[in-house]
């Protein structure tokens, strides 16, 4: 529990500080620390720059480094999830998110065209390959699963026979999974 005298001076400090932009307010503090006497900020971690983490990953196409920094994704989040080699991105999580097998399909056909804008910087995909990962992962429900794509909602447009694209909240959801998987 941290005391009254320090919670004072902490609610002192992030008052004047609150106004100040971020690079101006680790100026500040730097300075401070080197008065007292103290390591300087840079011994202190540094947030990772976007577009630098997305330039890590080899031959990661363009559009797939503007939509991991749109959604503040980085390169070692990628890389918990998938496997990216010689244009391809295999799907790696251990587990698939979603509370049952439906929603856990939903995460597997979503997750299936974020690793194609990843490996080719297309979000499509064939229904083929994503049933084989519905497999793969344990959701496939032969019974149900062609319900489950009459009822698939906005994420994925497209049809069994002529493949699947992610729409914009596709991608948006292909980010969240990734995140999720990644706490």
């Amino acid at each position: 529990m941290i005391s009254k005298p320090i919670m004072d001076v902490l609610t002192k400090i992030v008052e004047l500080l609150s106004p100040i932009d971020s690079e101006e307010r680790m100026r500040i503090i730097s300075a401070a620390l080197t008065l007292l006497g103290e390591k300087p900020v840079s011994a202190l971690p540094v947030r990772e720059n976007e577009e630098e983490s997305a330039a890590e990953i080899e031959n990661l196409s363009p559009r797939a480094r503007v939509w991991m920094k749109q959604y503040s994704i980085s390169s070692r989040e990628i890389e918990e999830v998938f496997h990216i080699s010689n244009g391809t991105a295999e799907i790696i999580a251990a587990s698939i998110p979603g509370n049952n097998n439906k929603e856990k399909t939903f995460s597997v056909y979503i997750l299936a065209g974020t690793a194609n804008l990843l490996a080719k910087g297309e979000s499509t995909f064939d229904d083929k390959m994503a049933r084989d990962l519905c497999k793969s992962a344990g959701c496939y429900d032969p019974d149900n699963h062609a319900s489950y794509m009459k009822n698939k909602g906005n994420e994925f447009a497209g049809s069994k026979d002529k493949g699947w694209t992610l729409t914009t909240p596709g991608l948006k959801r292909g980010a969240e999974l990734i995140k999720e998987l990644n706490k």
